[in-house]
């Protein structure tokens, strides 16, 4: 992560495109959609943002109501941005930044900053600081991979396993609470029903401290050890802390969707959140999924039968 003040992650990417398709990259929905939306519509021209249109944009899991404050064409672009974001199990937060793009020739290159400023100094707001700028670092590779080779690969970017867990940092709050010292592990905020992190035995306020043997002592570490296991089956040792103690556990990660975020069938925000909602209602104390349809799990989980409403 570049280094700036904690309220605020910088990115920084070269292009060899040219200004004018960068700049359609990013500040039209048209563009957006070729690296980085699933849907996006805006209430102004599509093809000449101006400031007050507001735009929505689906990114999977994540819906962003965001609305142009700046727009300068070629030359810098600034969003007011409200994410709403949808856990595994259904239940959404709002979350809100400001983002701005600017664009500077640099060497027959396009030299492309992204900034996004207004995270709150809590435990929440760092951790939102520390998904938006890897999220954010993705997406700009893959913007790269789009203008320069022709190829989206924002699936391929994206699907890494996952643990189902909310984490971060061990930040000085959480290094007081559990000994671990700052920056020494991730801090489990929260583990999700029936995820594969709660089917090993990890809790809230756990410390994951090395997965695969390797360390993770940062967030960055975390995402870049756990995206090795991209396309590789079989169980993972993870190495937490817990009262003081390490232990060790092995986990089966996850490529659901309902864990990675991705959207492959274009579903709207509000089916996203609806089918999530039946998975987790749906699910028996094993963590397998009720067969059936969707009207049939639904039954199961409206008429109490046995298992429907999962593990806790």
């Amino acid at each position: 992560m570049i280094e700036c003040p904690t309220d605020r992650t910088r990115n920084v990417t070269y292009l060899e495109a040219a200004p004018e398709q960068v700049w359609w990259s990013i500040a039209t929905t048209e563009g957006t959609n070729t690296y980085l939306t699933y849907s996006s519509s805006t209430t102004g021209d599509p093809s000449l943002p101006k400031a007050g249109d507001v735009y929505t944009l689906n990114y999977g899991d994540i819906e962003n109501q965001s609305v142009v404050v700046e727009s300068v064409p070629n030359c810098r672009f600034v969003l007011s941005d409200a994410y709403q974001s949808l856990a595994p199990d259904g239940k959404a937060e709002i979350f809100y930044v400001n983002t701005a793009f600017t664009l500077e020739a640099s060497d027959g290159f396009v030299k492309l900053s992204l900034q996004v400023q207004g995270f709150a100094e809590d435990t929440y707001g760092q951790w939102l600081r520390e998904c938006l700028e890897m999220g954010w670092r993705r997406s700009l590779m893959n913007l790269k991979s789009v203008l320069e080779l022709g190829l989206d690969l924002r699936t391929e970017l994206f699907s890494y396993p996952r643990l189902g867990v909310t984490n971060c940092t061990v930040n000085p709050e959480q290094s007081r609470e559990t000994g671990v010292s700052v920056r020494g592990g991730n801090y489990l905020l929260e583990v999700f029903p029936n995820s594969p992190a709660q089917k090993a035995g990890l809790r809230a306020h756990d410390i994951i401290l090395g997965i695969g043997g390797r360390t993770t002592a940062t967030y960055g570490d975390f995402v870049r050890v756990i995206s090795s296991y991209s396309g590789k089956k079989g169980p993972v040792s993870v190495t937490f802390s817990r009262s003081g103690k390490q232990h060790e556990t092995t986990v089966r990660l996850s490529v659901e969707e309902q864990f990675t975020g991705l959207n492959k069938e274009s579903l709207s925000l509000e089916e996203i959140k609806h089918r999530r909602e039946l998975i987790a209602k749906s699910r028996s104390a094993s963590g397998a999924v009720w067969t059936g349809t969707e009207s049939g799990m639904k039954a199961a989980a409206e008429n109490g039968e046995d298992g429907a409403a999962g593990t806790q």
